[in-house]
């Protein structure tokens, strides 16, 4: 796609072609001739490619302006969605906002909210275009859009903001994924002593797949972790630190991880765990499966809060290393799936054997298992979903355990 585009262009015409054949085989527009077009006619088709992909549900506010424009399928699939771009925006404190790494502008935009003016970064021309359109078509005129590299921007300028959000790149040179901060683009951890001098409150977006650990280690900064999920699926981690105050953090001091576990647009749960709370109490290991069985929220397990569930939620662990957890009584208030156990039978020879027949459909999940959920799947010969869960797991004394259960539809 061309870096610049002339929006005299994006007249009538081409929204109107979007309309018309949205709901035509995109492989086909692209393949037939166009003639007399007086519009990127390859900006539109891939417009009707990303409205095809569900952006409704992604960015349903963007999605019912009508006017907006996608730079690309790609950057619109990584661009956060609107349900974490709305609560990073809880975490923005005061009157001004920079976004380092503007990108689409989603976070910025969602963000903005918060505030009275806010600056918008991005070193892509093409994004910075786009970004001063749809932040016009959406009514977002206290946004200033600033196209440059924000490392550039930092040394040439001494403007200071009450927040700084960045969420620097993490994907290699070829396409590969990257985690730590050092390895990203821009390196934070080079950054951090300017942007502490910037801004009162430095949010950073960070991969899901951080080390927490390896973070306290190289932020080495008093710091707020938040792990956020949806529908369980760990979607970011944030780092927020504020600069009143700010000192070096010892390993020996806690921080606070904050757990917030969407389960929908606007219900979330959000639940407070300090790095240290798995130091002060054991882990309490059932003698078998009681009533109830749990499966702690993706968030939680990133947190690593194993011990901490049992201490807080009255829960006993099936195992060590088996994050599930029993009950005899049911715990309403558990963060996570919840079920109620029907049956426990060994995992034998003879039980793969037998078990399609009482059970031919069924949901299968593993943990501390020896076997994948499509491994097991495969040697029990069921069919996926059904109203049936499995949870594939073993005991404190290692037994291999197929649970059955019904589902508890608590959220």
């Amino acid at each position: 796609m061309d870096s610049h585009i002339d929006f005299i262009t994006l007249n009538d015409a081409f929204y109107d072609y979007i309309d018309k054949h949205r709901d035509d085989d995109v492989m086909r527009l692209r393949l037939k001739k166009h003639v007399d077009t007086d519009f990127p006619i390859d900006l539109a088709i891939t417009q009707i490619e990303i409205r095809k992909r569900r952006i409704e549900q992604k960015l349903p506010t963007w999605a019912a302006a009508g006017r907006i424009v996608f730079p690309s399928l790609l950057s619109t699939e990584q661009c956060s969605s609107e349900i974490t771009a709305r609560y990073k925006a809880k975490l923005v404190r005061g009157k001004t906002l920079c976004d380092m790494t503007g990108g689409m502008g989603v976070d910025t935009f969602f963000m903005s909210h918060q505030v009275e003016n806010a600056l918008y970064i991005e070193q892509n021309e093409l994004y910075c275009q786009l970004a001063r359109h749809n932040f016009d078509i959406l009514g977002a005129n206290h946004i200033e859009v600033y196209h440059g590299n924000c490392c550039d921007y930092l040394n040439n300028s001494s403007v200071t903001f009450d927040t700084i959000y960045i969420d620097p790149a993490r994907r290699g040179k070829s396409q590969e994924r990257l985690y730590a901060l050092s390895d990203c683009e821009p390196d934070v951890l080079l950054l951090l002593p300017v942007l502490l001098k910037r801004c009162k409150r430095l949010i950073i977006k960070m991969s899901p797949m951080v080390d927490v650990t390896r973070l306290r280690e190289e932020l080495s900064l008093r710091f707020q972790l938040y792990i956020v999920s949806v529908r369980n699926e760990c979607k970011e981690m944030l780092a927020v630190i504020d600069t009143d105050g700010c000192h070096v953090n010892t390993n020996d001091e806690p921080i606070d991880i904050n757990c917030v576990m969407y389960t929908s647009y606007d219900d979330y749960r959000e639940v407070v765990f300090t790095s240290n709370s798995e130091m002060n109490v054991s882990a309490r290991i059932a003698c078998g499966i009681e009533n109830y069985l749990y499966e702690p929220d993706v968030a939680l397990l990133k947190a690593g809060v194993f011990k901490s569930l049992c201490e807080r939620y009255g829960v006993m662990k099936l195992a060590i290393n088996s994050h599930l957890y029993t009950s005899i009584n049911f715990v309403s208030e558990f963060p996570g799936r919840s079920f109620q156990v029907v049956e426990v039978i060994p995992f034998t020879s003879s039980t793969c054997r037998q078990f399609a027949s009482q059970y031919p459909s069924c949901n299968i999940t593993t943990r501390n298992f020896p076997l994948s959920a499509i491994e097991l799947r495969k040697r029990l010969k069921v069919r996926d979903g059904g109203d049936v869960y499995i949870m594939a797991t073993c005991d404190a004394c290692n037994n291999k355990l197929l649970i059955i259960c019904n589902k508890i539809n608590n959220e």
